[in-house]
């Protein structure tokens, strides 16, 4: 389940033949089921509008009033006669406001929304008022008040969502029991001091009413401690986050290791992976079959971890070469030799 859901509030012109539709202000206020907080505190707020900034209601708060929560939406400051906005007649008109709903818990519990437009006579209750022939009046119909599809499941009912680590790479696998239009998953990492990133995506089912299972490898991480979460995301563009209950961490090998290049044999690049339990001066160099040295692939001093290098064919014939690893600290050497082949 997400800690966030977003919903937009919309104003539709539904008689365009009669008169323009020049909305003034409004007030938008909620009833809906606090029990989704799951424990956590609620936040409220703006996201986006159709308005201009002047003309966007304001404020937004989740209320406590009698033992139940409202969702508040203040009212803009009321503009001349003619400086409102125009409400569109071309549903599903004019987004009036974006709102998001967060919780500081991991995630919403499993509960509906249930969210309900608060209606006169009990105030507070939600008000539309526009410019009639200039004339300020209140338009609100409660009978028109509509609600759509905010009290049905999410579109995807998670299962399950773990992670494995094998060195410096990091396999999540999830799953999910049931997806309604559901076009796929960003996954998205952070560490400890930065921001979320994107890592890659992966495509849904769309739709489904069996268990799905889904993964995704992030390789090649530097030693820290990771947080992972999934961006599910809809055919309408709707998403939800999915968060992984327990932080990753990938520590600092215990040993050298160096890989086998690969891919072996190779024309033009190859690759050589390896892994340092403390800093060292690594040099790795390229001997022919004579013991000849034809080419220096790194020279450099290299921090505790893992990495990776990059070996050009660019100069070099056919053939098998000895490339020849070593890393040196305070008098200590480690020394691999490899054996790869050039096929031009």
């Amino acid at each position: 389940m997400p800690n966030e859901l977003e919903f937009d509030i919309y104003l539709l012109h539904t008689n365009p033949d009669s008169s323009v539709f020049e909305y003034a202000t409004g007030q938008f206020y909620f009833d809906f089921n606090s029990l989704i907080a799951n424990g956590g505190s609620f936040t409220y707020s703006i996201v986006n509008s159709d308005l201009p900034e002047a003309l966007q209601p304001r404020n937004p708060q989740v209320y406590l009033v009698g033992g139940a929560m409202q969702l508040r939406l203040s009212a803009n400051a009321l503009p001349s006669p003619g400086q409102g906005f125009i409400i569109s007649a071309i549903s599903p008109g004019t987004k009036i406001v974006r709102m998001k709903l967060q919780t500081t818990s991991k995630a919403f519990s499993e509960q509906y929304f249930r969210l309900r437009w608060r209606n006169g006579p009990s105030n507070p209750y939600t008000k539309i008022y526009s410019y009639v022939d200039e004339i300020y009046t209140e338009i609100s119909n409660p009978s028109n008040h509509l609600i759509d599809s905010l009290d049905h499941p999410l579109p995807v009912q998670m299962n399950s969502f773990v992670h494995f680590v094998s060195k410096n790479n990091v396999n999540l696998i999830w799953s999910t029991n049931s997806e309604i239009n559901n076009r796929g998953f960003e996954i998205e990492r952070k560490s400890v001091d930065s921001e979320w990133q994107k890592r890659g995506f992966v495509t849904g089912a769309g739709f489904s009413n069996q268990t799905v299972t889904y993964s995704f490898l992030d390789k090649n991480l530097s030693p820290g401690i990771y947080n992972y979460r999934l961006k599910q995301i809809d055919f309408n563009g709707n998403y939800f986050y999915h968060y992984l209950e327990s932080l990753v961490e990938i520590t600092i090998p215990e040993n050298f290791y160096v890989s086998q290049n690969y891919p072996n044999p190779f024309n033009p690049e190859s690759n050589i992976d390896f892994s340092l339990p403390s800093n060292n001066l690594v040099e790795i160099k390229l001997y022919d079959m004579s013991g000849k040295n034809v080419k220096n692939i790194l020279s450099r001093n290299m921090p505790a971890g893992f990495h990776s290098v990059k070996l050009n064919s660019d100069g070099l014939s056919s053939g098998v070469y000895i490339y020849r690893f070593t890393a040196e600290n305070s008098g200590n050497v480690f020394i691999f030799n490899g054996k790869l082949i050039i096929t031009k």
